[in-house]
């Protein structure tokens, strides 16, 4: 389980596979009106007050996002709506709201946004700990291409960061529809790579690697 505190009424707390098994409950299980789920937000929460030293009271004003991890897990995102409440009392009524996202789909216009839009990933990028999403699939279809993202982070920031370069699609059905009907363009790491190595090809070049009809396959940069 890793915990951190973005401020004092935003925390991200990232549980592996392993979390949701030693937790005894499932992604899709998760759900605020169930008495499993509570019970989890309750060990997380607790788990939050020994990382952060922060009480916060899940009978209080709570909204938290659920993303899965495309490694297994979620993420949660806590935005708390009051302060910081006193040490927490046994058996609250809940009265939260557990938002469950999905992977979301990004379309570039053309080649040079998609071009623009990793290497300013790749500048922003410090390590690990600086990612905004965990997974990024990458498909073509027409000139245009599609980015599918997972959030690693709050969904807002990820959506602020591509909005000036690509068009949101939507989530699920945007996602469904594009492994459908567009060509996956090699890796699945291929936008970070173009990011770093290939992001500093020369579009024209850069333009031949993903010409339709060409197949991009870990070319060399």
């Amino acid at each position: 389980m890793r915990i951190e505190a973005i401020t004092q009424r935003k925390i991200v707390v990232e549980l592996s596979a392993e979390d949701l098994d030693t937790l005894d409950i499932t992604y899709d299980a998760l759900d605020y009106a169930s008495a499993d789920t509570r019970r989890v937000i309750w060990v997380i929460l607790d788990r939050v007050r020994e990382t952060t030293g922060c009480d916060i009271d899940p009978s209080g004003q709570l909204l938290i996002d659920a993303m899965p991890r495309p490694t297994g897990g979620c993420i949660l995102f806590f935005t708390i709506r009051g302060a910081c409440a006193e040490p927490l009392r046994p058996d609250p009524t809940p009265t939260g709201v557990l938002r469950k996202q999905e992977q979301l789909a990004f379309e570039f216009p053309d080649i040079d946004a998609l071009l623009d839009c990793s290497r300013a990933y790749a500048r922003g990028l410090r390590d690990e700990e600086g990612r905004l999403f965990t997974c990024g699939e990458l498909f073509s279809l027409g000139g245009r291409f599609r980015l599918l993202v997972c959030p690693a982070r709050e969904p807002a920031a990820l959506k602020r960061f591509f909005s000036e370069y690509a068009h949101p699609c939507g989530e699920a059905f945007a996602c469904d529809q594009t492994r459908e009907h567009w060509r996956p363009m090699g890796e699945k790491q291929v936008f970070e790579r173009l990011g770093g190595q290939c992001g500093e090809l020369p579009k024209q070049r850069a333009r031949q690697f993903f010409a339709p009809g060409n197949v991009y396959v870990n070319a060399e940069c």
